[in-house]
Formats: structure tokens, C-alpha cells, sequence
């Protein structure tokens, strides 16, 4: 079996595709809602407890100095899962360089800026992209999104596309 990482920007639908996932009886993790991921501070190293850093504290200087991270050992333990049933981590994590080789597969979700920007205008499960900052760093990120998943070899999935869909195509990629 294997251990899948489906990413991709804010907005893109990771949580989403974890929620179908888990309906169609697959083990996902969204590494937002499941506390996976923890903001860091990239030159302290200290990693704040889940949900201590409000959105009124991510100023761009926050940002600057902090990255959202999952803990190695988090993934070895999905790892462990995967070896008898395939196991999906949808989110982002920027030191996925430090993970990368414990999944077999990472997919990278892409979405256009119109789709982009209303659905981070519109979605209610999470607050990232509403503040002006978080916004502009995302749609920075967006710029080089795919050059990055390409030059990383990520398997590249349209979000633009309804949940249902995007998960049959990641299932096919998957199952053959």
C-alpha cells in the first residue's frame, strides 16, 4: 500500500478532498483540521500549540518569520498506517522537502486566481486568506505554484473541478 500527500495552495479544496476521501471510506488526514501542522518559528525552532496563533497575530512579520510545518514523525506514523491500506495527508506543509520521501505519490491541486480568490472569499471552515496579507501571500504563492510542482515531479490534479471528479482522477492515479 501507500502513503498519498495531496497539497496545494489555500483554496485549492485539500480539506474538502479529505472529507470525500474519508465518505468514499478511505484514511485521510487535512493536516489543518486534524492538527497536523503547527506554525513554527524558522529561527527559534519553537512550535506553537495548534490553534494559539489567531488570525490577528499572522501579520506579515509573523509570516516572515514562521513556516507551517509538520512534524516528521506525524508522517511516519501515517507511514506505518499506509503499509496495509493506502492513507492520504491533504494539506500543505512547508517542509515537505523533509518529507517527501515517505510518500509514494504527492499530488499538487491548481486552481485559476478567479477560482482562487472566491473561494477563499467565500469558504467558512477556515480563515486563512481573508486578512489582506494572507490574501496577497497566497496569490504570490499561486504565481509559482506550478513551476515548483513540476520541477518537483508532483502529480499535477485541476481543482477547478468538482470534488467528486478530482477525487476520481486522484483514485485512478492511485488504484491504476
Amino acid at each position: 500500500m501507500a502513503l498519498f500527500f495531496i497539497t496545494g495552495i489555500a483554496g485549492t479544496g485539500k480539506s474538502e478532498l479529505a472529507l470525500g476521501l474519508r465518505a468514499r471510506g478511505y484514511e485521510a488526514y487535512d493536516t489543518d483540521d486534524d492538527a497536523l501542522a503547527r506554525w513554527q518559528n524558522v529561527a527559534t525552532g519553537y512550535i506553537y500549540p495548534k490553534s494559539s496563533v489567531k488570525p490577528g497575530q499572522r501579520t506579515q512579520e509573523f509570516l516572515n518569520q514562521h513556516k507551517w510545518n509538520v512534524p516528521r514523525e506525524y508522517v511516519e506514523e501515517l507511514a506505518l498506517k499506509a503499509e496495509s491500506h493506502p492513507v492520504f495527508m491533504c494539506g500543505t506543509a512547508n517542509n515537505i522537502d523533509e518529507l517527501r520521501d515517505l510518500f509514494n505519490v504527492v499530488f499538487a491541486l491548481t486552481i485559476d486566481d478567479d477560482t482562487l480568490k472566491t473561494r477563499l472569499a467565500s469558504r467558512t471552515n477556515n480563515d486563512w486568506g481573508k486578512q489582506p496579507q494572507e490574501l496577497a501571500q497566497t496569490l504570490a504563492q499561486q504565481k509559482d505554484a506550478i513551476q515548483t510542482y513540476n520541477s518537483s515531479g508532483y502529480t499535477l490534479i485541476d481543482a477547478c473541478q468538482p470534488r467528486d471528479t478530482v477525487i476520481d482522477n486522484i483514485l485512478t492515479k492511485v488504484t491504476g
